[in-house]
């Protein structure tokens, strides 16, 4: 007979969340990664200078911070507020990323 067992759930649980921050981080970093290279395709055909990367690359630093952030929040029961904040900054830096290209470009 097996008994119930809240610890069992806990680490199921807490491989689905580190999962999830995977293939977040993986999406985000994809979006990064086009953007960088956009941004050298920017600064080829328009000659912008290289100050032009400073966004890409602190999302590329900011975004893990966030992760390490919503892993402790976590571990300390806030489980939904965690998802939350992964996924709304996920959405955010899209976005932002999205919109400096936008300008980038639009000359």
């Amino acid at each position: 007979m097996q008994y119930y067992s809240d610890n069992q759930n806990m680490k199921g649980t807490y491989l689905l969340f580190i999962v999830l921050q995977i293939s977040m981080l993986l999406i985000v970093y994809g979006v990064a990664y086009t953007s960088l290279v956009a941004v050298k395709l920017a600064i080829a055909e328009y000659h912008i200078t290289f100050m032009a990367y400073m966004p890409v690359v602190l999302v590329m630093v900011i975004y893990p911070v966030v992760l390490y952030k919503t892993r402790e929040m976590f571990q300390k029961n806030k489980r939904l507020r965690a998802i939350g904040w992964i996924m709304g900054w996920a959405s955010v830096i899209i976005v932002v990323l999205y919109a400096f290209l936008s300008q980038l470009i639009a000359v």
